[in-house]
């Protein structure tokens, strides 16, 4: 699917479950003051599991390898891995840059997370799926979850 922007969104989770790394986002504008999962765009030829690996030890400190892709959304701008760990690297999350990293209740997510999340969070933690579930945009113009691209981009 050339022309397609790649992103990752890593749900970094402890080892019973209970609660996952967030992050207060500042940007992009559209997620300022929300909270969301860690993670960001794919590198060039970077597979999604390297990306969550890369974009969690950038932005919370921790290396995690054991990643698992859980949901691939596709849309008609991008395409979006949802993965998950399950680690006991999570209570070492931290705040690396200039957007605040912290562990969330599972049973009890801020009121400001993107509402994306009180649906794929307890879809990260079923037992009873198989993974990677896909997911398609039903709006052909694209979901309107990203920022738009840059021409040039």
């Amino acid at each position: 699917m050339a022309g397609k922007r790649d992103f990752v969104l890593a749900l970094l989770f402890t080892p019973d479950g209970q609660q996952v790394a967030l992050m207060r986002r500042t940007r992009p504008a559209w997620q300022a003051g929300r909270i969301n999962a860690l993670g960001g765009k794919l590198l060039e030829s970077e597979s999604a599991l390297d990306a969550a690996r890369r974009e969690v030890r950038e932005e919370a400190g921790v290396d995690v390898a054991e990643w698992v892709e859980m949901l691939r959304w596709e849309d008609a701008e991008y395409r979006m891995h949802v993965v998950r760990a399950m680690s006991v690297r999570a209570h070492d999350v931290r705040t690396m840059e200039d957007q605040e990293v912290f562990l969330a209740d599972v049973a009890r997510l801020p009121a400001e997370v993107i509402g994306n999340l009180r649906w794929l969070v307890p879809l990260a933690l079923d037992s009873d799926l198989e993974f990677p579930i896909v997911v398609r945009s039903a709006n052909p113009d694209g979901s309107g979850l990203t920022e738009r691209p840059v021409p040039g981009e």
